[in-house]
Formats: structure tokens, C-alpha cells, sequence
């Protein structure tokens, strides 16, 4: 039996699909898309879709104040994100609950709902890398 050496991260959302482990193959490589596919856990291949799609829409990049952390619990979605000012005064946030269902967009209709309450302004202020 492994030690569980985890820590609790309930204080703060993590970077999108912060953490996640991905294998790549070449899609014309159906033995090694096989083997690989034994491998994915699909619950967390749906949470990073979302987690990274809503990334995508706000165009951040990987040391933009962007937040987001997407589980499944009984069937459903569980979303919360995050949009900061670098000085962390300004902030826009997401919370939501919803079927796990129609999920293919959900992570753009995130970004949309945060820009509809003022990302855009903060992620403008964000100073260029």
C-alpha cells in the first residue's frame, strides 16, 4: 500500500489541467493508440478538456492569473474559475454546477461567461510577457 503524500488544495484553484499527465501518439498508429488508450481515465480527460478549452478561449497563456478546476461528482459537472489581476485586487469568478452532459463546448461557454462579467478588462491589464 502506497502512502497517500497529497496535500489538500481546497484554499485556491489550480492552473488549468494543472498536473495532468498526457501520452501522445501518432493518430495513424493504431497499435501504440491502443495501448495508450488502457491508460486514460476518462473522467479526467473530459476535466481537462474544459479546464483547457476555457484557457484557450481567454487566450492565457501558462503564466496568465488564470485559474480552473473542473471534477465530476454523481454526474455532474463541477466548475470554478478564476481571472486575476497580477496585483490579485481585481478578480472575476466562476462557479457552476451542471449535467455532465453537452459538455463539448462547456469550457468556451466558461470563458464566455467570465468575459461577459469583465475578464477581458483584467486580462487586458496583464502586463506582456
Amino acid at each position: 500500500v502506497l502512502p497517500n503524500n497529497n496535500i489538500e488544495l481546497d484554499w485556491m484553484i489550480p492552473a488549468p489541467a494543472q498536473g495532468a499527465i498526457m501520452v501522445v501518439c501518432n493518430e495513424n498508429d493504431k497499435y501504440s493508440c491502443d495501448a495508450v488508450s488502457k491508460l486514460n481515465h476518462s473522467e479526467s480527460e473530459i476535466c481537462c478538456k474544459i479546464e483547457r478549452d476555457f484557457l484557450r478561449t481567454l487566450e492565457g497563456g501558462c503564466t496568465a492569473p488564470i485559474g480552473g478546476y473542473a471534477q465530476i461528482k454523481n454526474n455532474k459537472i463541477l466548475f470554478e474559475g478564476i481571472i486575476l489581476t497580477e496585483d490579485g485586487k481585481e478578480k472575476v469568478e466562476i462557479y457552476t454546477t451542471l449535467e455532465a452532459e453537452n459538455i463539448e463546448s462547456l469550457g468556451k461557454e466558461l470563458a464566455l461567461q467570465a468575459i461577459s462579467k469583465g475578464a477581458d478588462r483584467i486580462l487586458k491589464k496583464l502586463t506582456p510577457q
